[in-house]
């Protein structure tokens, strides 16, 4: 092997590496999130119901406002 490509093979290792602590940190921050997900199994249930209503209030305004926007004045 040339230097040059054991040059570029520490490089990719050295990548790697961080590649790895990387991945390590996500999952432990991933497990951490699902943790407390799975501590408030009401609370979850109250997130997405006011999700939806506040879904289904600005798709509802954005409605009306492109009506009261197009009246003839």
């Amino acid at each position: 092997m040339t230097a040059d490509e054991l040059q570029r093979i520490a490089v990719l290792e050295t990548e790697m590496k961080h590649l790895n602590e990387k991945l390590e940190d996500t999952h432990v921050k991933v497990s951490q999130m699902h943790d407390l997900l799975m501590q408030a199994k009401g609370a979850k249930w109250f997130i997405v119901g006011m999700a939806a209503i506040a879904g289904f209030g600005a798709s509802f305004a954005a409605k009306w406002i492109s009506f009261f926007g197009s009246m003839p004045k």
